[in-house]
This record gives C-alpha cells, structure tokens and sequence, in this order.
C-alpha cells in the first residue's frame, strides 16, 4: 500500500526522517519496503499483515505513528449539517436477502453533484497512492477509502430501476463490470440488482449499467461491510483483486461505515456542491464490545521483560485500548477498529512491539533445554529419514489429476474436488489420495526397474469443509512396493511407529473395501485412533497402470501422528539385574497387543521393567503371543518367590482382557 508522507502529516505530526520513520515503524511491526521521492514529497510502500486490516488506510498508518512517538491523532472532519431531505428521492431502499452476506452498511443519497475532473491536491494524492483519478465523484470515494479503510461504491441514481436488493448470484449470470468485461459469476458471489438487471459485482467492482458519468446528477452512497470469506471466494474465482476486494478479505471495523460515509457526504458538499436529501441509513447490530482479562504476570512470562503495571496501562492506552486495572490482571477493552486482538496473548504481542523489538534484552538460555515437540517440517524430515534408510525413494507428484485416472483407482471423480479455472484439460481434479502419483511414477519406471519401493510425502484434497469454509487438507504419507510382500509393508509402518514411541499402542485389523487396494488390506489404529491402511493393490488398478502385481501399499495420516506421538524419555539404568521371562498367550482374535501391555503394567505395578512382542500368529478365532517381559525392584535383586509372586498379579490381570496361558500352571 503506498501512501505520501504530505497525507499522513495532516493527521499526525511527523519530525523524524522518512528513514528514520520507516526503521521505528519496522521495529513496531509495521514494515516499509520501499521509500520513494516524488515531486518534493516522500511515498511509503508498506506492507500490511493480512490480520492488519486497521492499518490499510492513512488514518491506521496515522494511529500507529502516534503511538510511537505519544503523540495526538487528528481525525479528518465528517459531515456535520442537517440533510435537505427530499421526499421523493429519500425513500429509496436496499433489500438484503441475507444479511451473513452483509451484516452493516450505511446508505444515502446525494443530489445536485457536478461531475468534473478532481481538484488537483485530490488527484495528486490518489496518483502517488497507485490509484487512477477519474473523476470528482468516483476519486472521492476512493480517497475515503484510502482515507478510512472502508471501500464504499456511489451508484448513479438515475440508471437505478426501482429497488436495490443485495443477495448471493446464481451460477452463470453474467455482469459486464466497469472495465467493459462482460463476466459470468460462479453460485455465492455477492451481488445487487434493481428491478431489471444486476448492478454492482459487490465487494469487488460496480457494473456497467450503474456508473456515475457527465450526465450524473444525483448518486446513491452505498458503504457496506460484506462477508470477507465470500468476496476472497469470488476474487479467486473471476481472477478479480481490486482495493476494494483486498480490504473486503479482511475483518474490517464493524462500526467504521458510517465514519466513512459521513466523510464522503463532506467531501461531496465541498467538492461537487452535492448536498445529502435522505437520511443517513445505517444498518447493523452494534459490535459486541470485547474484553479480555490480561492477568500481570503473563506479560512477563510471555515477553521475558519486566514492566510495571502502570507502564503495560501506558502502552495499551497509546493503542487506544480502555483498560480497569486490577491487583493481578487488567481488564482491557478492545476497540472496534482492531479486529485482530482475540486473546490476552494478542494484548501481550501489542504491549511488546510497542515497546520495541529492538529493545529486548538478549539473554543466554539457561537450565536444561526443554524437551518439545517436533514442528511439522522437522517432523516431516524424521518420517522421511526412516523410508530412506529402508531403501525407499521420495518422489514429488502433481497435487492435480484427471477423471481418467481417477476412474483407474476406482475413486468417483463426483467425490473429488474440481478446480473452477483449470488451466489444463486432463489436470481439473484435486487429489484425494497420494496414491494417485505412485502408481503414475510406478508406470512410468516399470519400462527400466523391476522392483522398486516408492513414497511421497504431501497433502490431500477433501470435499468436506472445515470451519474457516476451506477444503480440509491433511497431510499423509504413502509408499508403493512393487514386487514386494505384505510383511515388508507392513513393517516400515511399524518402523514409522517405533520412530514415534508408538508402535507399543498399534493394532492392525482387516479393513472392508478400500479404493485402489486389494482383499489384503489391514487398518492402522495407534490408541485407538485410525491412522491409515496398509495393504495390496487390486490386480484391476495394477492393470490399468502397467505395473506387476504383488504390489503393496499403505497410506497414513502425519498429522494424526504427529498428535500421538511421544517424545523419547531416559532413565537411569536399574541399579539391580532385571528379571526376564517369556509368557506364551492365547488372545481373542480383536484384543490388541496395546490392551496385553497395559494388563501387564497393571499387574506388575512398580515392578514393571519393559516388555515387548516376540511372536504374533493367528490361530483359527484366536491369536498367539509369546511376550517377553523384564521385572525389576529399586532396592534389591529379585528372588525367585517374588518373580512367581509378580507373574501371578500378571496373568491374573491378563485373564480380565481374555487372555490365557498357552501352556497351564505357568
């Protein structure tokens, strides 16, 4: 976003340098990427966080100046005289069909403008802001845009049919947009229409049929607040960013419409000798005022600086925010403007830039390192490195496929999800599985390999949504083994679950019909948690795929592994010789070895040393296991009469998960 210093120095007093104030602003958490000279005055390019929307605006860029350097912001002057209320134009209505589609929104009407070029201060600001002047009535309401923050769009009230209703687009209506393009809407778009024909492609661009031009007398004002989540959809879909969309994505200040219109109404008085003839609508529940509880000592647990209670009140004052301080929490009250504050850690990241990141203290860690979880990428790494030292090879495929190929894995493309813009005939699907790109990498290798082991680490496409509205998207794991058998398969699984201090809790279980697999197809559950399957690949779809069978394959959840996963824990070794014997069990067919080990930890109580699964072999409805297990005592070697002792608590707690001893009396 560019803006020119000129404008910034009308709502707040600026001394320092333009470099100088790009560096404090950058170590506020404002970042400026470029400072350019042009024609005596100074242009910023900023670049605004998504979650910032309060700043894409003078007035933001403005507030945070002054609460740098403590110093008073000066709002710009909004309309303030007694509307001309005319009755025939007065009454004009905006039906909103569904009001998630937008929520507020001010609207008015004003007559008499004159349409001439914009004032030369006016056209200058918007041109070193990257914004094209056009004219007085549409510069105005960008200039309240870059102004404020919030887009706002002027209808000419002539060209309007009767009525304007807002509602969702019907898939394939078409909309020739301000720019002569003649555009077909996908099914959600936001749009507004009169009586005859659609208007105004909200959020994004107005419409041919509605624009303001030599003749226009009177114009509608419209400042809405649309749903952010359905104008991002819609850019997305027609390829369409405009200012106006880029800050419609964002959370805007709910209560910041009206502002805005009153703003414009005063700039169309003094400029186009407009004057306002309706009431000022504006619609919307008043914003649910937010407060948050910031306990004292989070700020220095979080920060790691020590700052008094009364220097956090000055900070969170210099950012606008309304506090009560108490004995041990302030409690805070954000201001509608800043939408991104959700949590006390929000307060303590505020607190903490406005202090200066240049200014924390650098202080050497001390103590033990904490043992911490695995971030994704490391995460990602390990379960990489335990397929490379079994000999697999990773490949990266295309995360898009066609209905053919599709069809070839026995998955309907109907459950898939379809790219709305492909820019490739046979590439219009999103993978639903990993095994769409092994078995292509498969094929293309079985011309100069026999035998080969395959894997790919990467995302997956679902149709389901989650509940931001976007397509769930897990990350798996999978491998392709041609030429292998079911036991090589199924133990790098179990190599990935040791690597995890997990492979203790797994059970494996014949699964029903799977896509792409065989009848010898197995689930994997760690906790009781399905993690994937593993198993062969139908004769059928290693047809399709030129690729010999026995070929086996398994696909996993990394991060439903990733949560069960433990981190590896150390203990001094016994002080005293363990105890170690074998026990032969026969099990019910579902009891699963994580079941057996509790049992046994149970029974050995603090005896327990370790155990761990020698032999597992299914006979008729049962399974047989041969377990060896270690006993230990903490004070002593163990004598005989207490191992017998311990192995009776054992098979006693055994014998209530179902389990018998192979061979009695034991």
């Amino acid at each position: 976003m560019k803006l020119p210093l000129s404008w910034l120095c009308e709502f707040i007093e600026i001394k320092e340098e333009p470099e100088k104030l790009a560096e404090d602003l950058l170590y506020s958490g404002t970042k400026v990427e470029a400072i350019e000279k042009i024609g005596g005055d100074t242009i910023f390019d900023f670049e605004i966080t998504p979650n910032r929307a309060d700043c894409l605006s003078v007035i933001g860029i403005a507030r945070e100046i002054a609460a740098i350097y403590r110093r008073v912001l000066r709002l710009p002057p909004a309309f303030t005289e007694i509307p001309k209320l005319s009755m025939s134009k007065g009454r004009f209505v905006l039906e909103v069909i569904d009001e998630k589609l937008c929520p507020y929104y001010s609207l008015g009407i004003i007559d008499s403008v004159k349409v001439a070029p914009s004032p030369g201060w006016l056209a200058n600001r918007l041109e070193k802001s990257g914004i094209r002047s056009i004219n007085n009535i549409v510069d105005i309401t960008n200039y309240v845009m870059l102004e404020t923050g919030q887009p706002m769009h002027a209808f000419d009230y002539n060209k309007v049919k009767e009525k304007m209703v807002l509602r969702a687009s019907k898939e394939g209506e078409i909309i020739t947009t301000l720019d002569n393009i003649e555009r077909k809407l996908p099914a959600g778009a936001i749009i507004i229409e009169d009586s005859e024909r659609i208007i105004d492609l909200a959020g994004l661009m107005g419409g041919k049929v509605s624009e303001v031009d030599q003749n226009t007398k009177t114009v509608i004002l419209h400042a809405p607040l649309y749903d952010p989540l359905t104008i991002r959809r819609t850019s997305q879909a027609l390829g369409l960013r405009t200012e106006a969309s880029n800050r419609f994505e964002k959370q805007l200040d709910p209560s910041g419409h009206r502002f805005a219109f009153e703003r414009a109404a005063e700039l169309f008085r003094t400029i186009t000798q407009g004057q306002l003839v309706s009431r000022i609508k504006s619609v919307g529940y008043p914003p649910v005022e937010r407060k948050f509880e910031a306990p004292i000592s989070l700020f220095k647990k979080v920060l790691g600086i020590s700052l008094t209670p009364k220097e956090i009140c000055e900070y969170l004052s210099r950012l606008e925010f309304a506090f009560a301080l108490g004995n041990e929490a302030i409690s805070v009250t954000i201001p509608s403007f800043r939408t991104d504050i959700n949590s006390p850690i929000d307060l303590t990241e505020e607190v903490g830039r406005l202090f200066g990141y240049n200014k924390f203290p650098k202080t050497l860690p001390t103590g033990q390192p904490p043992t911490v979880s695995l971030q994704i990428a490391d995460f990602d790494q390990e379960i990489k490195q335990v397929f490379v030292s079994l000999g697999l090879k990773e490949i990266y495929s295309n995360t898009l496929t066609s209905a053919s190929v599709l069809e070839n894995i026995e998955i309907k493309s109907e459950v898939c999800l379809k790219v709305a813009n492909r820019l490739i005939i046979d590439h219009e699907y999103l993978r639903p599985t990993l095994l769409v790109g092994l078995l292509l990498a498969a094929k293309s290798n079985m011309a100069s390999h026999h035998s080969f082991s395959l894997f790919e680490v990467g995302k997956v496409f679902e149709k389901h949504e989650t509940k931001n509205g976007l397509p769930n998207q897990p990350k798996k794991v999978a491998a392709l083994l041609v030429n292998s058998n079911f036991s090589f398969a199924k133990g790098v699984v179990e190599a990935v679950l040791r690597k995890l201090n997990i492979y203790k809790e797994s059970s494996f279980s014949k699964a029903e019909k799977v896509a792409s697999f065989g009848e010898g197809v197995a689930n994997v559950f760690v906790k009781g948690n399905f993690v994937g399957v593993v198993g062969d690949i139908s004769t059928n779809v290693l047809a399709r795929f030129d690729t010999p069978a026995p070929t086996f394959a398994f696909e996993l959840d990394l991060e439903t592994l990733k949560s069960l996963a433990t981190e590896t824990s150390y203990q001094p070794a016994p002080k005293f010789p363990t105890a170690r014997e074998n026990i032969s069990l026969f099990l019910p067919n579902k009891t699963n070895f994580a079941a057996v080990l509790e049992a046994v930890k149970e029974g050995a109580g603090k005896n327990y040393y370790q155990a761990e699964l020698l032999e597992d072999t299914i006979i008729g409805t049962r399974r047989s296991i041969l377990i060896g297990i270690e006993y230990y005592d903490s004070a002593h070697t163990l004598k005989k009469e207490e191992v017998d002792t311990i192995r009776k608590k054992v098979l006693a707690a055994l014998e209530k998960i179902g389990a018998e001893p192979r061979i009695k009396g034991v």
